[in-house]
């Protein structure tokens, strides 16, 4: 499970785009951009966000990044 979790991680980071301009919209600011990047950790290396990835406890999986509610 570990290496297909580590594939599926790299695979993701390979991919082109980036994920806070696609959650700020057409309309964000570059500082806009780089505060989502900062908040959902898309600013540091790529082992700390590795290494940060935790199996979620029940009945708590994180805020939406959409609608911003639990």
């Amino acid at each position: 499970m570990a290496v297909v979790a580590l594939v599926v991680f790299g695979l993701l980071r390979l991919t082109p785009g980036d994920p806070a301009a696609v959650i700020a919209g057409d309309y964000a600011s570059p500082q806009d951009v780089a505060r989502i990047r900062a908040s959902l950790g898309l600013d540091r290396p790529f082992a700390l966000q590795l290494g940060s990835v935790r199996q979620p406890a029940p009945r708590r999986l994180g805020t939406s990044i959409f609608s911003g509610l639990p």
